[in-house]
């Protein structure tokens, strides 16, 4: 899982937390203060492979450094907080802060939760699934 998927679809509350200890210790530019934009969401079809565009979703961007270095936070629908939080915690990283190792960690626990819950999940949905040649014979 990439750094960018875990961020987006892990916990708030953990981001915040994060966010919270980094800013303590460091000082943090705003480059662009977390504003609302649209952007196309791109899918592949199932059964060419080709990519094609879903529509507009809504996002909040974000934008700031430590030491220089920028980090940049996304979020689906208006979430200023979630985009400012996650860019923290990008710059974070991108400026290789002393705590980059505990950082690590908490993103690698969060991404550990995601797969769990998403095998929770495809679980549930198998459970459902219907087998038409049982249901033939």
């Amino acid at each position: 899982m990439e750094l960018r998927e875990i961020l987006a679809e892990g916990s708030f509350m953990v981001w915040l937390r994060l966010a919270e200890e980094i800013s303590k210790s460091h000082d943090i530019q705003v480059l662009r203060a977390p504003e609302t934009c649209t952007m196309m969401l791109q899918a592949i079809d199932s059964v060419g492979q080709t990519p094609f565009y879903l529509g507009e979703v809504l996002m909040t961007e974000a934008a700031v450094a430590i030491q220089g270095k920028p980090g940049y936070g996304f979020a689906l629908e208006d979430e200023p907080e979630r985009a400012v939080c996650i860019a923290v915690i990008d710059a974070a990283l991108a400026a290789e802060v002393p705590e980059g190792e505990y950082i690590r960690k908490i993103i690698a626990a969060e991404a550990e939760r995601i797969t769990e819950r998403r095998l929770q999940e495809s679980g549930l949905v198998a459970a459902t699934k219907v087998n038409f040649a049982i249901m033939e014979g």
